[in-house]
């Protein structure tokens, strides 16, 4: 749909028609594709060529050019636009005026024209340079930007296309996860020598949409386009790399990290070659703004220059940023450069954690005009996938979502009202192509909500995926919803899963025995599942039931009300998962055993927000040994530790011998294990050989929650 707008008229103090006899003007324009996201994008220029019947001395009078969006010039205090100029031609060539450019919103007016007319009665006039915020076109694809003109003198249209306004920077990114792994840094850094090192690396890769729109640095502009990538989620020691300059797909040879189709190699550039050439912004701040671009060595040459030189991107709490300026494009052709970003982290295996976005810069809430913000300037929109444009979205370098089932049908019976039930069959999520793979599960529901459960429904490249139905709060009746698997890269197809639940009704309750028919359970303790000591027990953690008669056909221990999940059970013990819904403002909570519908006396059990308790035997060696006496761990390998009661979020840190507050290189679930954390931490120098305590802690807001001390060997 175009774009219309409205155009009020201004009525004009200007000689009138007559005495000019009959006068016209042609509106011509070649509107050019400009960036849907930018906020300072140049439409076409406008030209008016003008006859005159009876020509008289001079032409007089006002003209404005109104548009659909806001005009985003940079203005001085008075609202003139120095880059929007009139220009004259009355034979000779154009010639700008020295008629002020006046900006008011969606409009330039140019007051005050006086220009002489030639004798032959033919006069063209062009604006140019007027820029507008293309972020508020409306319309998909190539949208176009109208725009009227009010004039001393007739146009012959009332409204010109000026531009067509798209979507222009496509990219493939590492946005939902780049794999941190232990990663070896050379001595000397260069591009050569980290990938010599064999250094992890991810690349990020930028194509423009449609040729010219990545633009190196114009007459008046505060800077080229700019590329702003930023980076989070990674461990407190990694140190991160990015090329100083990246040679584009058509320089004399383009840069390449090798896990985007073309082998690695380090760019070269001809200077001046017209060839699509980034170079690493200096000093510019966190929206892309300021400070200046690398140069080449002055010493280049003529010929082509080896771009081998990189530097780190600082980082604070895991986080940081690049920003790279276009220094030399081809306008003519649709181009398109990656660059390795290199990931240097020693002694760690840990899940992906880190995560890139990318955009245009400098990024601005400036919207209108302004007397400060940089040109060009962009809105953060976050770009398309561009294996279309490159042609390679089913390429085997891009993770591919597959999905499997162990079963054809997804359906389970139960009872309304009734405890949590495990759907028959498992959901197995793999990764069928290269790269990360991270994937998410939605559920749809059909009727009802809420009444579905799963285990793991995010993940990364591969997982087996459980499904309970929760029917604590349906009636009777069928219920029906839709599991849908999504997954990263261009080459992964979203895979939906149906699942039924019929539930049955809650048949009617039992008349009271006369004697009783089955013994009551009694409980003597609730212990920590890994310390089995009565500490107190924090919600997801592991618990231990002990007592009498705990054994039969149907056992459930609730927590206030609350069922947990049972993973053993017999006469005078059950394994158990604290409800992960208990209340964490609780201090105390009441557990009941119901066994074949006889329930326990209710015991009260302590709680808390966070209880670390390691288990017994529940620390490995690097090379997955129990540790022990005799297979102490050496100082610098990494301790694998297995506990429960740490909270989802909580601040973990280490003491080890006399050391405290030291930082793990992994604390998180223990993939598989249900309710179990898995801290990994490497021994430090300085606590010498044989027995050391060892503890967790685990910090909820302002407290901090210690695990027992728990007894490693060391050597």
């Amino acid at each position: 749909m175009h774009l219309k707008i409205a155009v009020l008229t201004i009525l004009i103090s200007s000689p009138v028609f007559g005495q000019f006899g009959p006068s016209t003007c042609s509106v011509f324009t070649s509107p050019p594709q400009i960036r849907s996201e930018g906020l300072t994008e140049r439409v076409g220029d406008l030209q008016l060529q003008c006859s005159f019947a009876t020509p008289p001395a001079s032409l007089t009078g006002n003209l404005t050019v109104f548009l659909p969006v806001q005009v985003t010039n940079a203005v001085d205090s008075n609202s003139v636009a120095a880059d929007a100029v009139l220009s004259v031609n009355t034979g000779s060539g154009y010639v700008p005026t020295s008629t002020p450019a006046l900006v008011n919103s969606n409009s330039v007016a140019f007051y005050g024209i006086n220009v002489p007319v030639p004798s032959n009665g033919q006069l063209s006039l062009k604006i140019s340079g007027i820029r507008i915020n293309a972020t508020q076109v409306t319309g998909g694809g190539a949208a176009p930007v109208y725009a009227s003109i009010s004039f001393v003198i007739p146009v012959n249209q009332a409204q010109i296309i000026v531009a067509y306004a798209q979507r222009s920077l496509y990219s493939t990114t590492y946005a939902t996860g780049i794999t941190c792994y232990g990663s070896p840094l050379p001595s000397s850094i260069t591009l050569t020598n980290l990938f010599s090192a064999g250094t992890a690396l991810a690349s990020t890769r930028f194509t423009e949409a449609f040729t010219g729109a990545f633009q190196p640095r114009g007459a008046g502009d505060s800077n080229g386009t700019r590329f702003l990538v930023k980076y989070s989620g990674f461990p407190v020691q990694t140190q991160i790399y990015v090329p100083d300059f990246v040679a584009g797909n058509d320089a004399a040879v383009a840069s390449s990290g090798g896990d985007l189709g073309i082998p690695q190699q380090v760019g070269q550039y001809v200077p001046g070659s017209g060839t699509l050439l980034l170079a690493r912004v200096l000093t510019a701040d966190s929206t892309g703004t300021g400070g200046s671009p690398e140069t080449l060595p002055s010493n280049a040459g003529p010929g082509p220059v080896l771009l081998n030189s990189v530097s780190a991107v600082p980082l604070t709490n895991g986080a940081g940023y690049v920003v790279y300026e276009v220094v030399d494009s081809n306008p003519g052709a649709r181009e398109s450069v990656q660059f390795p970003t290199f990931v240097g982290l020693s002694n760690v295996t840990a899940a992906a954690v880190a995560q890139e976005s990318v955009s245009y810069g400098p990024v601005s809430a400036a919207q209108s005009t302004s007397q400060t913000a940089p040109v060009p300037r962009f809105m953060a929109v976050t770009p398309t996938a561009d294996c279309s444009l490159v042609g390679d979205c089913q390429a085997g370098y891009f993770p591919k979502l597959d999905v499997q089932t162990s079963v054809t049908s997804f359906q389970v019976t139960v009872t309304a009202g009734g405890n949590t039930t495990e759907v028959p069959g498992e959901i197995f999520v793999g990764n069928d192509g290269g790269g990360n793979l991270n994937y998410v599960i939605t559920t749809n529901y059909v009727n009802g909500s809420g009444w579905l459960l799963l285990d793991y429904p995010t993940g990364n490249n591969n997982a087996t995926v459980r499904v309970w139905a929760k029917p604590q709060n349906l009636t009777q009746g069928t219920y029906t919803a839709n599991l849908v698997v999504n997954g990263d890269g261009p080459a992964s197809v979203p895979v939906t899963i149906p699942v039924t639940v019929v539930v049955q009704a809650a048949p009617p309750p039992p008349p009271p025995p006369t004697t009783p028919t089955t013994p009551t359970p009694t409980v003597t303790a609730v212990v920590n599942a890994a310390s089995l000591v009565a500490a107190p027990l924090s919600a997801g953690s592991l618990a231990t039931v002990l007592g009498t008669n705990l054994l039969g056909k149907s056992v459930t221990v609730t927590f206030d009300g609350l069922s947990a999940f049972i993973f053993y059970d017999s006469p005078t013990q059950i394994n158990l998962q604290v409800p992960v819904t208990l209340d964490p403002s609780k201090t105390t909570s009441s557990v009941v055993v119901t066994v074949d519908g006889a329930s326990s006396t209710a015991i009260t059990v302590a709680v808390t927000k966070a209880g670390p308790a390691i288990f017994n035997g529940g620390v490995l060696n690097q090379d997955y040994t129990q540790n022990s006496p005799t297979a102490p761990a050496p100082v610098g390998s990494v301790l694998q530790i297995f506990a429960t009661g740490i909270p989802a979020g909580a601040t973990v840190t280490v003491q080890m011998g006399g050391l405290s507050q030291l930082i793990p290189q992994y604390a998180a679930g223990a993939p598989g294990f249900t309710g179990v954390e898995q801290v990994n931490i490497a021994v430090p120098s300085g606590l010498g050989s044989g027995a050391v305590p060892l503890a967790i802690c685990a910090a909820e807001g302002q407290q901090q929650y210690c695990s027992n001390n728990y007894t490693v060997y060391l050597k």
